[in-house]
Order: structure tokens, then C-alpha cells, then sequence
């Protein structure tokens, strides 16, 4: 027998970002309920663990787009494709395409960086105003090249952002070494973006819905499987336990916002982007710094009781929970490549895959899509890094300038 329940707000999605949400509401006064049929999961668990505002530029670059088109051809590139692909998956690569023309993807990075900023100040706040643990780093984030090639055009990207107020350092070889002692012989270089952060995902994400709780927000932990409305205004949700009303909903449903969308008859343009990592667990770690093995586009993020392993972009194909086996291998050994010390942890480490929210323009939907439906999705690679500003923007949203 399912039960009714009556809120504000209805946040469908208990992962960074609408945990983040979750909090502002609640604190600014309002019922808020929470959806999700496992609270905390998701990409917010196992991603990379990086507030980073110098990844501001958006992934629809024509960078990118090469290293797609070189996926058609072969698996050896930073983007895969799993065919057959589906014709969603088709119709999603081609709006890519074109929002991937020259100069377009720059437009788009002076405005994520203002979030990122904004993010970076409220992550600040939240933990000094609720004594909050996120496993938050303060060494930056140190780029590792093996290749003259790879560092000329990181460095040419990172002259471009310090435009808009991302600082770097130009290290060479010695330099890298000098503090990151762990580096291979073989890194020729490299960049330090000493404004970005490091931190444990599952944590952060925890203590930001623990937060979010003491100030009364209510999680429960089941799947929106309808939605119910008069005209054009949704009016309640359903779930296989109860029926919830409220005058808002928020989805912040990350790469299943397609799916959830289409309960509200709404059209979200959001394609999963799958990627995997690897926990292992150690109390030394052979690394200082959270890094970025270049070549590979694998990012090593030392915590005090792990590290974790991070890559892969791979779009099309099954949702599967775990990474196959050659991925992991393939990713510890690119890691290993540029830190050799990884090869002496011998724990096998926690597997795992999920996917990241991407949209054709590389831009998150944070904005009203319905007339009181609120999106908060599409971040791509940078949910972590924006989820407190995209929470800041869906609260304007409700309440306008009110805290």
C-alpha cells in the first residue's frame, strides 16, 4: 500500500549536485524531499574527486572532436565509442559536431569558470559553517607529460585560460621532479594549476547530504517511476512506495536525465559518458599531488587512506556496473607509466564504472525546463567542481535573491 507524502520541493537525484541543492533549500526554509533509489551512488561515488576550474573549457572543442573521429577508426583514443551505436547515441555525436566548431568551446569557458570560482568559495563556506570533512586536498593539480607534443599543447591552453583567471606554473623536467619526486624519468614536463583541489567523492557527497538532513531535508531512498500534473505544471511524483506533492521538482538526475526527463515530458539532451576507476587502498602514497597522466587522460588523486585511479570516455553501449578487466589493466598501467611507485601497491583495489552527464554544447542544463520543473544536469566531467554553484542557481530559481 503506498502512502502519501507532501513537500516544496521534490529533488529526484541524491548525488552531489542535488544533495547540494537539497541544503540550500532546506536552510533557506523549505520541505524539501529527496528521491533516489541509492542515495550517494552513482557518478558522485567514484569519480575522480576534482574541483578543478582550470577544466573549464568545454568538452565540445575541436580537440575533441578529432580524438572522436579517431575513435571510429580505432580504440586507442581518449574518446571510444561501443558500437553498435544507438541511433540516440548517432543523433547525440552529430549535435556534438556541430557545437564543437572553432572558438565556440571559449565562450563556454569564461562562463564555467565564474561557477567553478563561485563553487570553490561555497565549498569553503559549507565546511567551515558545518565542521564538514570532504577530504579536501590544497596542492593543486600537476599535469605529467611524456611528450614535447602533449606539453606544447597543454601550454598553449593553459596561456589561453590564464586569460580569463586560471593560473599555471611552466615546469620543466627537474622542476616537476622537485615536487613530485614520485614522477617517472621519462615525464619531460609539466603544468601545475595550483587553484585546483583535490577530494574523496563518496565522502564529500555523504557529508553534503548529512548536512542537508540536519537541516531537514528528508532522503528517501526509492525510484521516481511517474509523474502526475494539471496542464502543464507537475503536480506530484510517484514512486513504488508513495505518492509525493509539491509545488517544485528538481531533477538533478545526472546521465539518466534523458530518461527521467521523459516522465515530465521533457526533452533533455543528455548522453551518458562512461568512465571507470580503481580505489586502492594505502597509507603512503607514492604521490603528493592529485595528477594528470597527459597522454592518457588518467587521473591519479592521492587521500589519506587510498588512491584512486580515474579514466576512460566511452559512449554507447550497455550501462554495465563494472569495468571489464583490460580497462582497469589499461588504466593502472598508464598510471604506473608516469608513477612507478603504483606498481608496488599490491591490492587489487575496488573497481568501478559509472557515467558522467554530457550534453552536445560541453554546457550544464541548470534552468527551469517545465513550468515548475527545474533542471540541474548535464556537467560533464565537472559535477564535483560545480555542484555548489548549480545548487546557488536552482535555489534564484525557486526563491530569487532570498537565502
Amino acid at each position: 500500500m503506498s502512502s502519501s507524502d507532501q513537500a516544496d520541493v521534490v529533488v529526484i537525484g541524491a548525488g552531489i549536485i542535488g544533495s547540494f541543492t537539497a541544503y540550500y533549500l532546506a536552510r533557506a526554509g523549505l520541505d524539501v524531499v529527496v528521491l533516489d533509489p541509492a542515495p550517494g551512488g552513482g557518478a558522485s561515488s567514484g569519480n575522480a574527486g576534482m574541483l578543478v576550474p582550470s577544466f573549464s573549457v568545454p568538452m565540445s572543442n575541436p580537440a575533441t572532436l578529432l580524438s572522436g573521429l579517431a575513435a571510429l577508426r580505432s580504440d586507442d583514443s581518449a574518446v571510444t565509442l561501443n558500437r553498435p551505436l544507438s541511433l540516440r547515441t548517432w543523433a547525440w555525436l552529430g549535435r556534438f559536431a556541430v557545437a564543437s566548431r572553432p572558438g565556440r568551446a571559449w565562450k563556454g569557458a569564461v562562463r564555467l569558470h565564474e561557477l567553478a570560482v563561485h563553487s570553490r568559495r561555497r565549498y569553503d563556506e559549507l565546511v567551515a559553517e558545518e565542521n564538514l570533512d570532504l577530504g579536501l586536498g590544497s596542492k593543486g593539480w600537476l599535469w605529467a607529460f611524456h611528450t614535447a607534443d602533449a606539453l606544447d599543447r597543454q601550454l598553449k591552453t593553459a596561456r589561453r585560460l590564464q586569460d580569463i583567471g586560471i593560473r599555471h606554473q611552466e615546469l620543466d623536467a627537474d622542476a616537476a621532479r622537485a615536487i613530485e619526486p614520485g614522477l617517472s624519468d621519462a615525464v619531460t614536463g609539466a603544468v601545475l594549476f595550483p587553484d585546483d583541489r583535490g577530494l574523496d567523492p563518496a565522502r564529500a557527497t555523504a557529508a553534503v547530504a548529512e548536512a542537508a538532513r540536519r537541516r531537514g531535508a528528508r532522503f528517501m531512498a526509492e525510484r521516481v517511476a511517474a509523474a502526475e500534473g494539471v496542464g502543464s505544471r507537475t503536480t506530484a511524483v510517484r514512486t513504488g512506495q508513495r505518492t509525493v506533492r509539491a509545488r517544485w521538482f528538481v531533477l538533478a538526475t545526472g546521465a539518466d536525465s534523458a530518461a527521467v526527463g521523459g516522465l515530465f515530458g521533457v526533452r533533455l539532451p543528455v548522453e551518458p559518458g562512461y568512465g571507470w576507476s580503481l580505489r586502492i587502498p594505502t597509507s603512503s602514497s607514492p604521490v603528493r599531488h592529485p595528477l594528470m597522466c597527459a597522454e592518457h587522460h588518467v587521473v591519479v588523486n592521492p587521500a589519506a587512506d587510498h588512491i584512486r585511479l580515474t579514466g576512460g570516455m566511452a559512449f554507447g553501449g550497455r550501462p554495465e556496473t563494472a569495468p571489464c578487466p583490460a580497462a582497469l589493466k589499461a588504466l593502472r598501467a598508464a598510471a604506473e607509466r608516469t608513477v612507478p611507485g603504483l606498481s608496488t601497491l599490491t591490492e587489487p583495489g575496488e573497481p568501478w564504472r559509472g557515467a558522467r552527464p554530457m550534453t552536445p554544447s560541453g554546457m550544464p542544463i541548470i534552468r527551469p525546463v517545465a513550468p515548475n520543473v527545474i533542471a540541474a544536469t548535464g556537467h560533464g566531467t565537472l559535477g564535483m567542481t560545480l555542484a555548489p554553484a548549480t545548487a546557488k542557481i536552482v535555489q534564484t530559481c525557486l526563491l530569487g535573491g532570498r537565502e
